[in-house]
């Protein structure tokens, strides 16, 4: 078969599991990770606040689905906030 592939949707957020609704993995996935690098070029400190803020709501949504098997603060901190390039301050 030849073509191209069907185009997929946003790589955004389905809460409150916090999996991407696209490709299903953990939020933020590979692809959302390069849109939000993208929407966000040249302000890395909004794209921290936004994801920052993310977390903190990840945080309380995967806790109250349940305790037991929410991801640990420090997990959801490098999944979320791990990746991203801040320059230093000159």
């Amino acid at each position: 078969m030849t073509g191209a592939a069907p185009h997929p949707g946003p790589h955004t957020p389905l809460r409150p599991l916090w999996l991407c609704r696209t490709d299903g993995q953990p939020w933020p996935c590979g692809p959302a990770r390069l849109a939000l690098t993208r929407e966000y070029a040249g302000q890395p400190s909004a794209l921290t606040i936004h994801l920052g803020t993310s977390l903190a709501t990840a945080f309380r949504d995967l806790h109250a689905l349940n305790p037991s098997t929410a991801p640990e603060a420090h997990a959801l901190s490098r999944r979320f906030l791990g990746w991203v390039r801040v320059s230093p301050v000159t």
